[in-house]
């Protein structure tokens, strides 16, 4: 049984390989590329999002740095969305 990279598709073999979770065999170089490349945060791939959920995102995003804006300023208004 061989084990092919998920990344590449060529064998991993010894100790130049990695187990990504979720993934599976890869090689070290392979997998620090992927990364340094994908679009996640903390665990979160956004890449994979349809663009209804990435806008959903986006509005929740909006909504909390407005609320964590408005509370480091000693508003008590109510949160503002937009």
């Amino acid at each position: 049984m061989s084990l092919n990279c998920v990344f590449c598709k060529k064998p991993v073999f010894g100790t130049t390989g990695v187990t990504v979770p979720g993934e599976g065999p890869a090689h070290q170089h392979c997998y620090q590329a992927h990364s340094a490349l994908a679009r996640t945060f903390q665990s979160l791939d956004i890449s994979k999002l349809s663009d209804d959920e990435l806008l959903d995102l986006q509005d929740m995003l909006l909504a909390e740095v407005n609320d964590r804006r408005r509370r480091n300023e000693g508003s008590d208004n109510e949160i503002e969305l937009f």
